[in-house]
């Protein structure tokens, strides 16, 4: 055999077995890549159940607490009215509103909530009104018919607040609601105290509580992330 063709032979394992070396170098290379992904992907997700799991317990720690205190003001967040008179829900937080005035806690109450896609009256003049029939002076009452979801409301809300020079105010809502309006508050410089509903028909600890629960959570990283 010619020398030259025996060099060539000779050559040929060593171009396979270093063909074969790179190839399993690159099939480690994407299985570390793999791995690494996998790895990331199951610390992400399980970051994100915690990170939900904190902002659940905050939510229900917030609605078992009544942190009434005298203020400048009460403020009523608004819900669904029908054909002008307030729903069973809105009715709660307005007669909370109502008891809270009357004991004194402040003598100023905020109705908030704008015009629903739909409706005709907004929610904040209705609760107005309800009020104003209950006994309240207009000129104790502010209805603030600005907004379709909470932090609209609170905007126009703390507007017109803080140009009257009120900003400690109480919340009242359902208490699901409470941790979120009051994070927003806070962010519009109001010195915010939450009051829940005592007699809402959403009732702590019914799966009707746990469903809305779970929406103010997702509701809450919304407004973290998105500010809406």
């Amino acid at each position: 055999m010619p020398p030259q063709h025996r060099r060539q032979n000779q050559d040929y394992p060593r171009r396979s077995l270093e063909s074969g070396n790179r190839k399993r170098a690159a099939s480690s290379g994407f299985g570390r890549a793999v791995r690494w992904f996998i790895i990331l992907s199951v610390l992400f997700v399980f970051g994100g159940v915690i990170f939900l799991g904190v902002i659940g317990f905050a939510v229900v720690n917030q609605a078992r607490q009544d942190e009434a205190a005298p203020a400048d003001a009460i403020v009523v967040l608004g819900t669904a009215q029908w054909d002008g008179q307030p729903s069973t829900t809105f009715r709660a937080r307005l007669d909370h509103a109502h008891s809270l005035y009357e004991q004194g806690y402040a003598q100023f109450i905020v109705l908030t909530g704008g015009v629903a896609p739909g409706d005709v009256y907004s929610e904040a003049d209705v609760g107005h009104s309800y009020l104003q029939n209950r006994g309240v002076p207009p000129e104790n009452l502010l209805s603030v018919p600005i907004g379709l979801n909470s932090r609209e409301s609170l905007e126009a809300a703390a507007e017109q607040l803080i140009a009257r020079d009120q900003r400690s105010v109480i919340l009242v809502s359902d208490p699901f609601h409470m941790f979120r309006v009051k994070q927003i508050a806070g962010n519009l410089d109001l010195s915010a105290k939450g009051s829940p509903t005592t007699t809402s028909p959403i009732r702590p600890g019914t799966p009707a509580e746990q469903h809305y629960v779970i929406r103010e959570v997702f509701a809450y990283v919304n407004y973290l992330f998105f500010d809406s």
